[in-house]
């Protein structure tokens, strides 16, 4: 079998060929993950998967996973921890509360950075997973049923307390969506933002009681009930935003980010059973320079 010497970043040396393109370039594997030789070939026992992200991982359990971090790379061995140590695939993979085989990575919800390429790939990694969306994204608001009569008759409201008064600007009062669309076009604010701010004008004290306040015009869903009960689980893209109901609060602090998700699952496991690394002092059992 062939074999190629390893620049001075692989720690590895005398590997055949192709596990040392996996181990330089891990998207190697991503798409060569059938083996034609046999079990007990070299290739076979270092296979490598990326565990940065990708597709999902059906009916198959991967050899090894190459973890690359600014703290040295870690080569997991997911076989021995699914197979050997019978570790449940939903002790670590926690996207759904059932067990299953069909499993994200942990990329494609723990990210480095919570940026618009993460969700990008975070949507796209969940687009035929819907079911499981529920687990973060667990509360839903359908969009508010204003009553324009109550508004207009009960009230005492004139028409331009929410249309504007500016005739240059709507000549004869107009359907709100008529100027203000899902995005902002220019200075033209979208709707959402349009309408909060009409409202805040007499009901400020809705948006100043946050989350609470919304339910005071927004009918609202736990999502978790309805996956639980079966029921299908449609994610309002206005809601999926965690700022949403979160206010200003970092995605960091809501969903820990990669390096801290790896670290608490592998860590409380290895204290919990009083087996493998879990101290400060012991970082070099498993990341290597």
């Amino acid at each position: 079998m062939e074999t190629v010497s390893t620049p001075s970043a692989v720690p590895f040396s005398g590997y055949p060929a192709p596990v040392l393109r996996g181990l330089i370039d891990p998207s190697y594997f991503k798409v060569r993950n059938v083996c034609h030789a046999k079990t007990s070939c070299l290739c076979h026992r270092f296979l490598l998967f990326d565990g940065r992200g990708g597709g999902r991982t059906v009916g198959k359990t991967p050899v090894r996973l190459l973890l690359e971090n600014t703290g040295g790379r870690v080569v997991f061995d997911h076989r021995r921890h699914a197979e050997d140590y019978k570790v449940a695939c939903e002790t670590c993979h926690h996207e759904s509360a059932e067990a299953r085989e069909n499993v994200q990575p942990c990329g494609a919800c723990h990210g480095v950075d919570f940026d618009g390429s993460f969700r990008e790939a975070h949507v796209a990694a969940f687009a035929d997973d819907e079911t499981t969306c529920a687990t973060c994204h667990h509360m839903g608001s359908a969009p508010a049923k204003w009553d324009h009569a109550a508004h207009a008759e009960e009230y005492g409201l004139s028409c331009t307390d929410c249309h504007h008064a500016n005739a240059d600007i709507e000549p004869e009062p107009a359907r709100c969506t008529a100027c203000h669309l899902d995005k902002p076009m220019g200075d033209i604010p979208d709707m959402k933002t349009a309408a909060h701010a009409k409202c805040a004008d007499c009901h400020q004290e809705w948006f100043d009681a946050g989350m609470k306040g919304c339910t005071s015009c927004h009918p609202f869903t736990d999502n978790r009930k309805l996956s639980a009960s079966g029921q299908p689980v449609d994610v309002n893209p206005g809601d999926a935003d965690c700022t949403v109901c979160h206010g200003d609060v970092k995605a960091s602090e809501l969903i820990p980010d990669r390096m801290a998700a790896l670290h608490g699952n592998c860590m409380k496991c290895h204290e919990k059973h009083g087996k493998g690394p879990f101290r400060k002092d012991q970082c070099n059992q498993c990341h290597t320079k």
